[in-house]
């Protein structure tokens, strides 16, 4: 019998599986897939070309990368010299570098009076942030019963909003609940620099620049920077390289990774979980069972609703996760010329390779945003389409052929419930929007297009297993954060049934590809199995 059963190898499973190891526990992680990694894998969409196949940039928390020492296991981190780069359609650009000083010369040739306010909005959010990445960095309290450990980071946590200062404070009460264009119309007057930030606040999320809590999602996934853009960083090797580390560290610790392998149920006896069953009809007997998939498809599909309560299973169905993200992922024969970025100068391309190393978001200004979002709301998708990309190609060029590059593109609005039709009629339209928008910044896009790729909210679900298509395991709304992520009462990974937990992105703190949802499970879990006799 094994200690511990986990279910899915995606980067929660795998740190969860690494810390359990750590804390002397033999855990087996199975994956249905063929290669670990979930939604952080490289691929070759072209023969020499290899893409981040779904999410282009990570932010691990640093205090993983050293507890795993990653870099042992071929982690190399690239942090990009431009944290954000906003093409226009006038010939100008807005690049927000790394350094807050050369941003703000930047911001000056739109706004002089946003020059100034820049600085000061990112310090505030920089100390704002403070406090939501240490809430993110410990589990959320229980409710019946506190303990005296819960009762001692509520009263850290206090003296860190009183910390704050009366301005901050009363600026993290007010923001949270905002709509995140409000929130920038108030600090700047440049409609660049209001779409470009605002953006963070929507990504993989159903709301729209004007939805009230967009802001607090934009304060959310910035927390772990620091920073409103939330850029985090990228691997050689692409996102697969970050997997590749994490189930190296697991191993070294002493878990075991099966691939090509699907968990079927969930098997429970006198409502405690005993193992798992395969699609191959193998049965695993385990003295715990831990799910890295989202809450629906872990409760409601690998586990059978006999075991849960009425009331509890509609609170699961309950949990909204409508997936609005598509992805488009190219292969290109030269890197896309922004015009906005400058001439063919030997320095420009320098500048322009560097201004591209970042994020580049693409967008007229708020309104369109809304309107793409409009759109969806009522199951269809724009023409003009909301598009983030990177160009990982530009520092690692090992991923594509000399003077040739890959791009990831994060397509939005692209709701999963469409009227009227599929999405599987749907893709190639929704990648012909996408690269139309791409070539009006970039004249010639369409011409240099060795290959495409396009992943819809449909391909989200059922080949990498996200229901509703949702990258974050369902919204990270106000109601659905902290002590009720994933519900009321049950926000300390455990569930209804004795020795099953979860550890996906759909638990505490869930926001994106930083580890903490999966090594915060990972410590409750041993310290919820610590003395435990074993059968």
């Amino acid at each position: 019998m094994h200690d511990v059963v986990i279910i899915g190898a995606g980067h929660n499973g795998l740190i969860a599986a690494a810390f359990l190891a750590k804390g002397g526990l033999k855990p087996l992680v199975l994956e249905r897939a063929e290669r670990v990694g979930g939604c952080a894998i490289t691929s070759e969409i072209a023969p020499g070309f290899r893409c981040p196949t779904l999410a282009h940039a990570a932010a691990i928390d640093p205090a993983i990368v050293r507890a795993l020492a990653l870099d042992r296991h071929g982690l190399h981190i690239i942090r990009p010299q431009a944290h954000v780069c906003a093409p226009s359609l006038d010939r100008r650009a807005l690049v927000l570098w790394a350094d807050a000083r050369r941003a703000a010369r930047e911001i000056a040739s739109f706004s002089a009076r946003d020059a100034e306010q820049y600085p000061r909005f990112l310090d505030s959010f920089a100390r704002i942030a403070g406090v939501l990445r240490a809430m993110s960095a410990t589990p959320p309290p229980s409710i019946d019963d506190p303990t005296t450990g819960d009762l001692i980071e509520l009263l850290k946590t206090g003296r860190r909003f009183r910390a704050l200062g009366r301005a901050d404070a009363y600026r993290l009460l007010r923001w949270m609940p905002m709509a995140v264009a409000d929130l920038m119309s108030e600090w700047f007057e440049s409609e660049p620099l209001r779409a470009t930030v605002a953006a963070g606040g929507l990504l993989g999320a159903f709301l729209g620049t004007r939805s009230a809590g967009s802001a607090a999602q934009l304060l959310l996934l910035g927390a772990g920077e620091g920073h409103p853009i939330g850029a985090g960083w990228f691997a050689i090797g692409g996102t697969g390289a970050l997997s590749d580390a994490l189930a190296g560290a697991a191993r070294e610790a002493g878990a075991e990774i099966r691939t090509g392998v699907e968990v079927q149920a969930i098997s429970v006896a006198g409502d405690t979980a005993t193992g798992v069953v395969l699609s191959n009809g193998e049965s695993i007997a385990a003295r715990a069972v831990i799910s890295s998939a989202d809450p629906k498809r872990t409760l409601l599909g690998l586990l059978d609703p006999v075991h849960l309560a009425p009331e509890f299973l509609q609170r699961v169905q309950n949990i909204r996760m409508h997936g609005t993200l598509a992805k488009v992922n190219y292969a290109v024969a030269s890197l896309p010329r922004f015009e906005s970025l400058g001439g063919p100068g030997s320095e420009a391309v320098q500048q322009h390779a560097a201004a591209l190393s970042g994020r580049i978001r693409l967008s007229r200004d708020l309104d369109t945003i809304e309107r793409a979002f409009d759109a969806a709301k009522y199951g269809g998708y724009s023409g003009e389409p909301w598009i983030e990309l990177t160009i990982p190609s530009v520092s690692d060029t090992a991923l594509a052929p000399s003077g040739a590059h890959v791009i990831s593109a994060y397509v939005q609005f692209a709701p999963y419930h469409l009227r009227g039709t599929t999405w599987d009629a749907e893709r190639d339209r929704l990648g012909d929007a996408a690269t139309r928008t791409i070539a009006a910044y970039a004249p010639g896009f369409e011409s240099t297009i060795v290959a495409r790729q396009v992943i819809t909210p449909l391909d989200l679900e059922r080949t990498f297993g996200l229901t509703g298509g949702h990258i974050f395991h369902g919204e990270l709304s106000l109601d659905q954060l902290f002590i009720t992520r994933p519900l009321l009462g049950w926000a300390r990974y455990a569930t209804p049934v004795g020795r099953l937990y979860l550890c996906g992105s759909g638990t505490h703190p869930g926001t994106g590809l930083n580890g903490r949802s999966g090594a915060l499970a990972a410590k409750a879990i041993l310290r919820s199995m610590k003395g435990r006799p074993r059968p």
